[in-house]
């Protein structure tokens, strides 16, 4: 059955009493979008015309590599926002979140691979996590994580390492936070 027979259906006296108010009003506006759509065949060319200039303006972003790897954001509360766009230059992020004062290791593990040696410090601080997830309105700008720098105490070192998997059109990152009070190793990738 389908929407339209659906509201058909409900609008009659006896059941409308069983219907949920919220389905009801969701029906009657599906019926008056469809009514004020444009016939199919319009829709039809309108629909591939656009996908095929987001496709294509996608793919000159990344055959262009005209985008960033990566963003920093500086958030009132002592936090800082790091969303990764491509698996690409951790060092270049490890060097702007150290100028920002955060005493920051950062890799980009890409899928399939992982850090060797393991583990990388015999000092890791237990209990301290650093990355918390973005708030909604940064999680529609790509995918990233919140950092809080203050846990991470005097002569110690967050290690970041970012795993990723995917492309600049859908970035998926995770992420392994951890503190160490003491030297940490260099991540060689293996895998």
């Amino acid at each position: 059955m389908n929407d339209h027979d659906e509201l058909t259906r409900l609008l009659s006296p006896a059941p409308r009493a069983s219907l949920d108010p919220g389905r009801l009003h969701l029906l009657k506006e599906r019926v008056m979008t469809d009514l004020a759509t444009p016939p199919r065949r319009r829709r039809r060319l309108l629909v591939p015309a656009v996908a095929a200039l987001a496709l294509a303006a996608a793919t000159a972003a990344i055959l262009l590599n005209t985008g960033p790897a990566y963003a920093v954001t500086d958030n009132p509360d002592g936090t800082i926002t790091v969303k990764i766009y491509q698996a690409e230059n951790p060092k270049g992020l490890q060097a702007e979140l150290r100028a920002r004062g955060f005493n920051a290791i950062v890799d980009f593990i890409p899928e399939g691979k992982r850090c060797s040696p393991q583990p990388r410090s015999t000092t890791w601080v237990e209990g301290v996590r650093l990355a918390a997830p973005q708030t909604g309105e940064e999680e529609s700008g790509g995918a990233g994580f919140r950092l809080d720098p203050s846990k991470v105490g005097p002569g110690q070192t967050a290690v970041l390492e970012f795993m990723v998997r995917g492309s600049f059109m859908s970035m998926e990152a995770g992420i392994s936070d951890r503190v160490s009070a003491g030297p940490v190793a260099a991540c060689t990738l293996v895998g």
